[in-house]
């Protein structure tokens, strides 16, 4: 007799794979985010540098 996948298999299945999928979405926000605040801060520095901020 061949039996396939359970219930709690298939479940735990779904469950890994948006979990990963979900993983990955943050990740790629975190890249996103990480590139946005390091351009402000050169950007900040350079007009820091020539004293055009308030501090």
């Amino acid at each position: 007799m061949i039996l396939g996948a359970s219930e709690k298999d298939i479940v735990h299945s779904g469950l890994a794979y948006t979990m990963e999928r979900s993983a990955r979405q943050i990740m790629c926000t975190v890249m996103k985010t990480a590139a946005y605040v390091n351009a402000a801060e050169k950007v900040f520095k350079v007009y820091n540098e020539a004293g055009m901020t308030f501090t």
